[in-house]
């Protein structure tokens, strides 16, 4: 019987209702622009479209643009893609 009990009690306490807690969104500071941001290598394969920054840093090296299309800026190893990064 105590065991019947015990059994109910622990299965009653995995049915309960969880409490539930708000995600919040992280703040993507200077990275919020870029759709790719990346360290060391970018490399497209296909007509791929990226809308929005393609980032890189450290890394320098970029293929497959064309046929790969970025709709918006390429920030390869300048100021703007290291401080993204840094994050």
């Amino acid at each position: 019987m105590t065991a019947g009990l015990a059994l109910m009690f622990a299965m009653g306490s995995l049915i309960s209702p969880l409490s539930a807690s708000a995600a919040t969104q992280p703040n993507l500071g200077l990275a919020t622009n870029f759709a790719v941001l990346a360290g060391t290598t970018v490399t497209n394969t296909g007509p791929t479209v990226i809308t929005g920054d393609l980032g890189l840093s450290p890394g320098s090296q970029v293929t497959g643009f064309p046929p790969g299309t970025v709709v918006g800026n390429q920030h390869v190893a300048d100021p703007t893609a290291v401080q993204a990064h840094s994050l």
